[in-house]
């Protein structure tokens, strides 16, 4: 899991670098507006980055949804006639080849009655149950 949370956060990095990027292009109001739409995905990686450490189905969901949404990113960009687009297919594919490993799978989707967390009761604080 240590991969998924490197692999994240270097995703989340490299995100932030090319809204820089567009925002230097572009310049003004405009460039601004475009880099924040770019950071958006970053901010997911960094997020889920931080959340790998506490497993579960929406965690392992969320991963798997990112990497295909940077897989159509680079998708476009390789289309555009951007070289680069091939080599930034390179971490979305690593993602998604990590993340569906057996292990990580064990680790990011227990089972379904196991609970990963203790519940918190639903009755007010000053109730008890033998009370009518």
């Amino acid at each position: 899991m240590r991969a998924v949370r490197v692999l994240l956060y270097v995703t989340a990095g490299l995100t932030v670098m090319a809204a820089l990027d567009t925002w230097i292009a572009i310049g003004g109001a405009s460039g601004l507006g475009q880099a924040l739409a770019v950071c958006v995905p970053a901010a997911a990686a960094a997020a889920l980055a931080r959340r790998v450490a506490r497993p579960g189905p929406r965690t392992w969901a969320a991963i798997v949804a990112l990497a295909v949404c940077y897989l159509f990113w680079q998708f476009g960009r390789v289309a555009g006639g951007d070289p680069f687009g091939l080599l930034g297919l390179t971490f979305p594919i690593a993602l998604i080849v990590c993340v569906t490993r057996p292990a990580a799978r064990e680790h990011l989707r227990p089972e379904p009655g196991r609970r990963l967390r203790p519940g918190r009761s639903r009755r007010p604080a000053g109730r008890r149950s033998l009370q009518p």
